[in-house]
Protein backbone atom coordinates (compact mmCIF):
# COMPACT_ATOMS: atom_id res chain seq x y z
CA UNK A 1 0.00 0.00 0.00
CA UNK A 2 2.98 2.33 -0.20
CA UNK A 3 1.17 4.28 -2.85
CA UNK A 4 -2.42 3.71 -1.78
CA UNK A 5 -3.30 7.14 -3.10
CA UNK A 6 -0.87 7.33 -5.97
CA UNK A 7 -3.48 5.89 -8.31
CA UNK A 8 -5.99 8.59 -7.36
CA UNK A 9 -5.43 10.31 -10.66
CA UNK A 10 -7.47 12.42 -12.99
CA UNK A 11 -8.26 14.65 -15.57
CA UNK A 12 -9.19 16.31 -18.70
CA UNK A 13 -9.60 19.24 -21.04
CA UNK A 14 -12.44 21.10 -22.67
CA UNK A 15 -14.47 21.33 -19.47
CA UNK A 16 -14.92 24.24 -17.16
CA UNK A 17 -14.90 24.54 -13.37
CA UNK A 18 -17.58 26.01 -11.15
CA UNK A 19 -17.05 29.73 -10.60
CA UNK A 20 -15.33 30.48 -7.31
CA UNK A 21 -18.30 32.27 -5.76
CA UNK A 22 -20.47 29.18 -6.35
CA UNK A 23 -18.00 26.68 -4.93
CA UNK A 24 -20.42 24.55 -2.85
CA UNK A 25 -18.28 22.44 -0.55
CA UNK A 26 -15.52 24.59 0.90
CA UNK A 27 -16.48 23.86 4.52
CA UNK A 28 -17.23 20.19 5.11
CA UNK A 29 -16.00 16.97 6.67
CA UNK A 30 -16.35 13.66 4.83
CA UNK A 31 -15.75 10.31 6.54
CA UNK A 32 -15.21 7.03 4.69
CA UNK A 33 -14.97 3.36 5.57
CA UNK A 34 -12.02 1.73 3.83
CA UNK A 35 -11.71 -1.89 2.77
CA UNK A 36 -9.56 -4.03 0.50
CA UNK A 37 -11.17 -6.51 -1.87
CA UNK A 38 -8.79 -9.29 -0.74
CA UNK A 39 -9.22 -8.73 3.02
CA UNK A 40 -12.52 -9.40 4.85
CA UNK A 41 -14.22 -6.45 6.54
CA UNK A 42 -13.15 -2.84 6.95
CA UNK A 43 -9.45 -2.13 7.34
CA UNK A 44 -9.66 1.51 8.36
CA UNK A 45 -11.07 4.96 7.74
CA UNK A 46 -10.36 8.09 5.75
CA UNK A 47 -11.45 11.65 6.55
CA UNK A 48 -11.47 14.78 4.35
CA UNK A 49 -11.84 18.20 5.95
CA UNK A 50 -12.29 21.17 3.63
CA UNK A 51 -12.58 24.84 4.55
CA UNK A 52 -12.36 28.34 3.14
CA UNK A 53 -9.30 30.37 4.20
CA UNK A 54 -9.23 33.92 2.85
CA UNK A 55 -8.77 33.80 -0.92
CA UNK A 56 -7.95 30.08 -0.88
CA UNK A 57 -9.42 26.69 -0.04
CA UNK A 58 -7.60 24.26 2.21
CA UNK A 59 -8.25 20.52 2.51
CA UNK A 60 -6.77 18.13 5.06
CA UNK A 61 -7.06 14.37 4.79
CA UNK A 62 -6.09 11.47 7.01
CA UNK A 63 -6.16 7.74 6.49
CA UNK A 64 -5.60 5.15 9.20
CA UNK A 65 -5.80 1.40 8.77
CA UNK A 66 -4.62 -2.01 9.75
CA UNK A 67 -4.71 -5.15 7.61
CA UNK A 68 -5.42 -8.20 9.77
CA UNK A 69 -3.44 -6.54 12.57
CA UNK A 70 -0.21 -7.16 10.67
CA UNK A 71 0.10 -4.06 8.50
CA UNK A 72 -0.57 -0.51 9.65
CA UNK A 73 -0.84 2.73 7.70
CA UNK A 74 -1.15 6.31 8.86
CA UNK A 75 -1.31 9.07 6.21
CA UNK A 76 -1.95 12.80 6.46
CA UNK A 77 -2.28 15.19 3.53
CA UNK A 78 -2.83 18.92 3.23
CA UNK A 79 -3.61 20.91 0.11
CA UNK A 80 -4.22 24.61 -0.56
CA UNK A 81 -5.55 26.02 -3.83
CA UNK A 82 -6.83 29.38 -4.96
CA UNK A 83 -10.47 30.38 -5.24
CA UNK A 84 -10.55 30.45 -9.01
CA UNK A 85 -12.37 28.41 -11.62
CA UNK A 86 -9.40 26.09 -12.04
CA UNK A 87 -8.58 25.72 -8.32
CA UNK A 88 -4.97 26.65 -9.05
CA UNK A 89 -2.64 24.74 -6.68
CA UNK A 90 -0.61 26.74 -4.16
CA UNK A 91 1.00 24.31 -1.71
CA UNK A 92 0.69 20.81 -0.31
CA UNK A 93 2.11 18.50 2.36
CA UNK A 94 2.23 14.76 2.83
CA UNK A 95 3.19 12.57 5.80
CA UNK A 96 3.09 8.82 5.40
CA UNK A 97 3.91 6.06 7.86
CA UNK A 98 3.62 2.35 7.12
CA UNK A 99 5.06 0.08 9.76
CA UNK A 100 8.74 1.16 9.80
CA UNK A 101 8.60 3.14 6.55
CA UNK A 102 7.90 6.87 6.51
CA UNK A 103 7.96 9.75 4.06
CA UNK A 104 7.37 13.48 4.40
CA UNK A 105 6.95 15.99 1.63
CA UNK A 106 6.25 19.66 1.07
CA UNK A 107 5.35 21.14 -2.32
CA UNK A 108 5.02 24.78 -3.38
CA UNK A 109 3.85 26.09 -6.76
CA UNK A 110 5.46 29.22 -8.18
CA UNK A 111 3.15 28.85 -11.21
CA UNK A 112 0.95 26.07 -12.64
CA UNK A 113 3.25 23.22 -13.61
CA UNK A 114 6.26 24.64 -11.72
CA UNK A 115 6.61 23.03 -8.33
CA UNK A 116 9.34 23.15 -5.68
CA UNK A 117 9.61 19.77 -3.95
CA UNK A 118 11.26 18.86 -0.70
CA UNK A 119 10.84 15.19 0.18
CA UNK A 120 12.44 13.09 2.90
CA UNK A 121 12.09 9.33 3.31
CA UNK A 122 13.34 6.79 5.81
CA UNK A 123 14.84 4.81 2.93
CA UNK A 124 16.85 7.53 1.15
CA UNK A 125 18.45 10.95 1.38
CA UNK A 126 16.25 14.09 1.15
CA UNK A 127 15.30 15.27 -2.31
CA UNK A 128 15.17 19.02 -2.95
CA UNK A 129 14.32 19.98 -6.51
CA UNK A 130 12.16 22.00 -8.88
CA UNK A 131 9.72 20.18 -11.13
CA UNK A 132 8.42 21.69 -14.37
CA UNK A 133 5.55 20.17 -16.32
CA UNK A 134 4.12 21.61 -19.54
CA UNK A 135 0.59 21.49 -18.24
CA UNK A 136 -1.29 21.37 -14.94
CA UNK A 137 0.23 19.52 -11.98
CA UNK A 138 -1.99 18.83 -8.97
CA UNK A 139 -1.46 16.96 -5.77
CA UNK A 140 -3.89 14.25 -4.66
CA UNK A 141 -6.35 16.45 -2.78
CA UNK A 142 -6.26 19.24 -5.32
CA UNK A 143 -7.09 16.68 -8.01
CA UNK A 144 -10.06 15.28 -6.10
CA UNK A 145 -11.53 18.68 -5.27
CA UNK A 146 -11.04 19.97 -8.82
CA UNK A 147 -12.77 16.90 -10.22
CA UNK A 148 -15.81 17.81 -8.14
CA UNK A 149 -16.07 21.24 -9.83
CA UNK A 150 -16.08 20.03 -13.42
CA UNK A 151 -18.96 20.50 -15.82
CA UNK A 152 -20.17 17.05 -16.90
CA UNK A 153 -22.99 18.37 -19.07
CA UNK A 154 -20.88 18.72 -22.22
CA UNK A 155 -21.31 15.09 -23.23
CA UNK A 156 -17.61 14.58 -23.98
CA UNK A 157 -14.39 14.85 -22.00
CA UNK A 158 -11.02 14.82 -23.75
CA UNK A 159 -7.77 14.01 -21.99
CA UNK A 160 -5.65 17.10 -21.42
CA UNK A 161 -2.07 17.63 -20.39
CA UNK A 162 -2.64 17.01 -16.67
CA UNK A 163 -0.45 15.26 -14.15
CA UNK A 164 -0.70 13.96 -10.60
CA UNK A 165 2.10 14.99 -8.25
CA UNK A 166 3.65 12.07 -6.39
CA UNK A 167 6.78 11.97 -4.19
CA UNK A 168 9.11 13.55 -6.71
CA UNK A 169 7.46 13.18 -10.07
CA UNK A 170 4.36 14.07 -12.08
CA UNK A 171 2.52 11.22 -13.79
CA UNK A 172 0.09 11.94 -16.65
CA UNK A 173 -3.53 11.00 -16.00
CA UNK A 174 -6.72 10.95 -18.06
CA UNK A 175 -10.44 10.40 -17.75
CA UNK A 176 -11.29 7.28 -19.74
CA UNK A 177 -15.07 7.51 -19.27
CA UNK A 178 -17.88 8.97 -17.23
CA UNK A 179 -21.47 7.79 -16.96
CA UNK A 180 -24.58 9.34 -15.49
CA UNK A 181 -26.83 6.81 -13.78
CA UNK A 182 -29.06 6.24 -10.76
CA UNK A 183 -27.94 3.93 -7.98
CA UNK A 184 -29.50 2.79 -4.73
CA UNK A 185 -27.51 4.42 -1.93
CA UNK A 186 -28.47 4.06 1.73
CA UNK A 187 -32.03 3.12 0.86
CA UNK A 188 -32.65 5.88 -1.70
CA UNK A 189 -32.42 6.16 -5.48
CA UNK A 190 -29.59 8.64 -6.05
CA UNK A 191 -28.51 10.21 -9.38
CA UNK A 192 -24.72 9.93 -9.70
CA UNK A 193 -21.82 10.44 -12.06
CA UNK A 194 -19.38 7.53 -12.24
CA UNK A 195 -15.94 8.64 -13.42
CA UNK A 196 -13.20 6.21 -14.46
CA UNK A 197 -9.58 7.30 -14.66
CA UNK A 198 -6.43 5.77 -16.07
CA UNK A 199 -2.70 6.10 -15.52
CA UNK A 200 -0.27 4.68 -18.06
CA UNK A 201 -3.13 2.83 -19.72
CA UNK A 202 -4.27 1.05 -16.54
CA UNK A 203 -7.43 1.56 -14.56
CA UNK A 204 -6.48 3.72 -11.61
CA UNK A 205 -9.63 5.09 -10.01
CA UNK A 206 -13.39 4.85 -10.16
CA UNK A 207 -15.17 7.69 -8.39
CA UNK A 208 -18.93 7.93 -7.80
CA UNK A 209 -20.14 11.54 -7.34
CA UNK A 210 -23.66 12.76 -6.61
CA UNK A 211 -25.13 14.43 -9.68
CA UNK A 212 -25.97 17.71 -7.95
CA UNK A 213 -24.24 20.96 -6.99
CA UNK A 214 -22.20 19.37 -4.19
CA UNK A 215 -20.71 16.51 -6.23
CA UNK A 216 -20.25 14.48 -3.07
CA UNK A 217 -17.88 11.51 -3.53
CA UNK A 218 -20.06 8.61 -2.37
CA UNK A 219 -17.68 5.81 -3.33
CA UNK A 220 -14.24 5.27 -4.79
CA UNK A 221 -12.13 2.33 -5.90
CA UNK A 222 -8.36 2.67 -6.24
CA UNK A 223 -6.42 0.12 -8.26
CA UNK A 224 -3.25 -1.07 -6.52
CA UNK A 225 -0.47 -3.39 -7.63
CA UNK A 226 -2.29 -6.06 -5.60
CA UNK A 227 -6.05 -5.75 -5.32
CA UNK A 228 -8.22 -2.67 -4.90
CA UNK A 229 -8.84 -0.22 -2.08
CA UNK A 230 -12.50 0.80 -1.81
CA UNK A 231 -14.05 3.62 0.18
CA UNK A 232 -17.71 4.30 1.03
CA UNK A 233 -19.03 7.54 2.50
CA UNK A 234 -20.38 6.95 5.99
Amino acid sequence: MKRVFCSLCLLLGLVSGIAAQNFPFSDETLNYSIRHNLIPGNIGSMTFRGRSVGNAYHVDASMKGSAAGLYTIDYTYGSTFRKDAGLTPVSATRNQTENNYWAKGSYNWSAPGQVHLYVTKSSRAPRDQNLTWAGTVRDLLGMIWWLRTLDYSQGKLNAGNNALLLDHDALPVSITSYTKKTIRYKGSQTPVIEVNLSQNGKNALSLTLTDDARRLPLKFAIGLSVGTIKGTLR
